[in-house]
């Protein structure tokens, strides 16, 4: 199955010079049938689109001005089965592609985690962004009501790319993890989801755009509207 890999990048320039030669050299062990999607803000002052086409990568300018739009245009043109998106700033480590995609393709999963949360996953995060996401992810196992899943708001994930391509999504930032997470269990009763650990770094470059009490607004919208959008889902049907 191809794989499409994408890095969504903001002034990312020094951390993807590095990270797309890694990429590659894990993808290469798997499949000759991938691509790497490079969506940048429009915002940036670097030279992330030179270091694309230097390394024969597909550079795209994310197409609205919010993160998950980012997220919107790689999906737009991911042309790949298998769509794994990742973290520019190395605190998802390439060398664990292979360790997801074989638990991928030997799960027949539609949803594969890299987790902090299970045996054999660590974090060296800060302690306050620690505690901050294991509230959220007991959140998030509440909403959903998947108790058994540990690491929902975690960002390194591989979905099956026909799960995202006509998702509409509301969320603006990172809450659209909860909300891809709820509207693809809820369309696929079976939907297999499969968490492989791994350990999250700290970003070696460059600054974190986390900033969750900005955030907090746009999370708590989403929140109300998934709540009612599970009930209406399940009347409906």
């Amino acid at each position: 199955m191809g794989i499409t890999v994408t890095i969504l990048t903001y002034n990312e320039e020094e951390n993807i010079k590095e990270l797309i030669p890694q990429v590659k050299e894990q993808l290469v062990k798997l499949t000759d049938d991938y691509e790497i999607l490079v969506v940048d803000s429009p915002n940036s002052k670097d030279n992330s689109k030179d270091v694309c086409e230097k390394n024969n990568v597909k550079y795209y300018l994310q197409e609205g001005p919010y993160f998950i739009d980012a997220l919107k245009t790689a999906i737009k043109y991911a042309s790949k089965d298998i769509f794994l998106y990742i973290d520019a700033d190395f605190s998802h480590p390439p060398e664990y592609i292979p360790d997801i995609y074989n638990a991928f393709i030997s799960n027949n999963a539609d949803l594969v985690i890299g987790s902090r949360y299970v045996k054999g996953g660590s974090t060296d995060d800060f302690k306050k962004n620690i505690i901050y996401s294991k509230v959220l992810n007991l959140i998030y196992k509440i909403l959903s009501g998947d108790f058994k899943t540990n690491d929902i708001s975690g960002g390194y994930k591989m979905y099956k790319t026909s799960v995202l391509k006509n998702m509409k999504l509301w969320s603006r930032y990172f809450e659209m993890q909860i909300e891809i997470f709820i509207k693809a269990k809820l369309a696929n009763p079976e939907f297999k989801v499969v968490e492989v650990p791994i350990h999250f770094k700290q970003r070696e470059k460059g600054c974190s755009k986390r900033n969750y009490f900005k955030y907090l607004p746009s999370f708590l919208k989403v929140f109300i509207k998934l709540f009612f959008y599970k009930i209406f889902y399940r009347v409906i049907k």
